[in-house]
């Protein structure tokens, strides 16, 4: 999966929110920079660890092409279906129609749907390329989601965790644990 988003994601905590839950205190007030960095840190590890975006973001995944007519997207929620391309076999992509194509069990288990006319697509290229705006958790999720994101983010706060430091700490058991009950495993890759 790789996000394609035009503009900036949004975020989808507080930094305000997050320094009244851990009681952040600093000498220097407007010294934001290490609780933002910890914070959009842990936001992308816990969307990456368990499959689910806080805030919707347009992606794309490239899939291999074989006789399947049912592929179930690694991230849930799929908000929209936005575009198909075949690979030219030259480095390029051609553009499909999305007629004939949809998205089920969009919240739940999504899956990309081929419908009948794409029966013939799958001798003439082996790669598809599938974008689609994705995340956007349900309310419980989203808040087991916020709480391994708060977690992670105050243990690396606290550990002065920076890009230098290569002896990350291990991440704690509530926070495996929280991350865990939020992941979301695919049932099936194709069919």
């Amino acid at each position: 999966m790789r996000v394609i988003e035009a503009g900036e994601i949004a975020a989808g905590v507080d930094l305000a929110d997050f320094k009244r839950s851990i009681h952040f205190q600093s000498e220097d007030a407007g010294d934001d920079a290490a609780p933002q960095l910890a914070l959009e840190s842990a936001e992308a590890t816990v969307a990456t660890a368990t499959g689910r975006p806080l805030t919707p973001r347009r992606v794309e995944f490239v899939v291999t092409r074989s006789a399947w007519r049912r592929w179930w997207f690694p991230v849930l929620p799929v908000q929209e279906l936005v575009g198909l391309a075949l690979d030219d076999g030259a480095g390029g992509w051609v553009d499909q129609p999305l007629a004939g194509v949809w998205v089920q069990q969009a919240h739940d288990e999504p899956q990309l749907v081929l419908g009948n006319a794409w029966a013939g697509h799958a001798v003439h290229s082996e790669l598809l390329r599938v974008q689609a705006n994705v995340g956007g958790a349900d309310a419980p999720t989203a808040k087991r989601l916020r709480q391994a994101i708060f977690l992670l983010a105050k243990e690396w706060l606290e550990a002065g965790i920076s890009i230098e430091n290569e002896d990350v700490p291990r991440m704690s058991f509530g926070v495996r644990m929280l991350m865990k009950q939020a992941r979301y495993r695919r049932p099936c890759e194709v069919a």
